[in-house]
């Protein structure tokens, strides 16, 4: 007997369930997402700060990072043996307006790490030895990058973005390394690093015992910094387009990054041009991919997206080639936009975007601990959570006539910075 064959139905995603706030006695705001089946935690601490109020260069970086190396009354080893015992592990990472830093662990572990992070966040040592160690690692790791081609388009892309006397576009130098001191870096501790300028985000499996826990440690009274620091809106100061050389030799291929800034993520515009980069390069189907690695093989990744540079956001498109290809790749790329602006998108194209974007997304919430980079990344630019429900209306409603009118009004070659590194 003949089996019916299935009804094929349209790609569907519910809206997500937004993360609960709740202010702690001393201010500090606390967003919760508590999901899921297993004992995992995640805890973000989010210092308002970053690059933007540094005095000097990797100011902010080494301060949050040598947090992980102990306090006066707990050495950096006694913190890696307790983390070791625990199963659990500490992140560091500064961006350009904010130093994160996240411990997962299991749930049951929890309180007695969150007794070791605060004593830590709050009383760090900054000692001379430390630092030696942790700079000289860090300053191996960037000269051995300094090499890489992808590595190096992206720097010298973000000088030509922001300019070479802007504060995000300065050429890291590896001196800048040795010009580090622990008086530097608790200068830097004691203007951010406080209750005033602290968020956290809590993620994973937890109860009320873990928020009484967490408030106990960092809700209950004030710490640290006495004042919310003040971020300075600091606007792009290049006027760079076109190509854009950075020599690395001896490479058999040559790192590509092609874009420019564009909206912030206030804009009414800012989900579609999102979902219209997909659509060029953000899924193996894309038009890049089917472009310039199926039908020429120029490449074996390329990739576009909009960048987040805090508030700012930028249109970039990423690759690596053979040297031989650097010009016919992007001539292919220029040839997909200027397809853009001309040619409108068949509804079957609109269509598989729309089931390939929907299904990615329902991988990227299906995790808590994914779902909380979703909404870090949102509060990072400064947007409601409900901006995250924003980009799935503008994926489920946006036309082929909505990307035409934005690729006609933002991604014009003529207003491309185009960086390449190698040869």
């Amino acid at each position: 007997m003949a089996h019916a064959i299935p009804e094929i139905k349209a790609m569907e995603m519910q809206n997500i369930k937004l993360p609960q706030m709740v202010q702690l006695p001393n201010g500090v705001p606390l967003y919760m997402i508590n999901e899921g089946v297993h004992e995992v935690v995640r805890l973000d601490l989010l210092f308002r700060g970053g690059y933007a109020v540094q005095s000097k260069p990797l100011q902010a970086l080494f301060t949050n990072r040598m947090l992980r190396e102990g306090s006066a009354a707990l050495g950096a080893a006694a913190v890696s043996r307790k983390l070791d015992s625990c199963g659990a592990w500490i992140e560091t990472y500064s961006s350009q307006n904010c130093n994160h830093i996240t411990l997962y662990t299991l749930r049951k572990h929890l309180p007695e790490l969150l007794k070791m992070l605060a004593e830590i966040v709050k009383n760090p040592a900054f000692s001379q030895k430390n630092l030696d160690v942790v700079r000289r690692a860090n300053k191996s790791h960037f000269l051995v990058n300094s090499r890489k081609v992808d590595v190096v388009a992206q720097r010298h892309f973000e000088k030509a973005l922001w300019g070479s006397g802007h504060k995000f576009g300065r050429l890291l130098r590896a001196e800048d390394y040795d010009a580090l001191t622990p008086e530097l870096l608790r200068e830097y501790y004691e203007n951010i690093y406080g209750s005033p300028n602290c968020t956290i985000f809590l993620s994973g499996k937890f109860d009320d015992a873990v928020v009484e826990k967490l408030s106990s440690c960092f809700g209950d009274e004030q710490w640290g910094a006495s004042s919310k620091v003040e971020i300075a809106d600091l606007p792009p100061l290049s006027d760079v387009r076109g190509r854009v050389n950075a020599a690395v030799d001896d490479t058999m291929q040559s790192g590509i990054k092609i874009g420019t800034m564009v909206v912030d993520s206030s804009h009414p515009d800012f989900y579609t041009l999102k979902y219209l980069s997909v659509l060029l390069g953000g899924f193996f189907g894309s038009r890049l991919m089917t472009n310039v690695r199926e039908r020429n093989g120029y490449t074996y990744h390329i990739e576009a997206d909009l960048s987040a540079f805090g508030k700012r956001n930028a249109f970039t498109v990423t690759s690596e080639c053979a040297n031989e290809y650097v010009q016919p790749l992007i001539d292919e790329v220029y040839n997909e936009l200027r397809r853009l602006h001309t040619e409108p998108v068949s509804a079957e194209e609109m269509e598989k975007l729309r089931n390939c974007t929907l299904g990615e997304l329902c991988r990227e919430y299906e995790g808590v601990l994914a779902k909380a980079d979703v909404f870090i990344n949102t509060w990072l630019s400064g947007e409601s959570f409900d901006g995250v429900n924003s980009y799935l209306d503008v994926v489920r409603t946006a036309s082929a006539d909505d990307f035409m009118c934005l690729a006609c009004k933002y991604l014009l070659p003529e207003n491309l910075i185009e960086v390449v590194a190698g040869v």
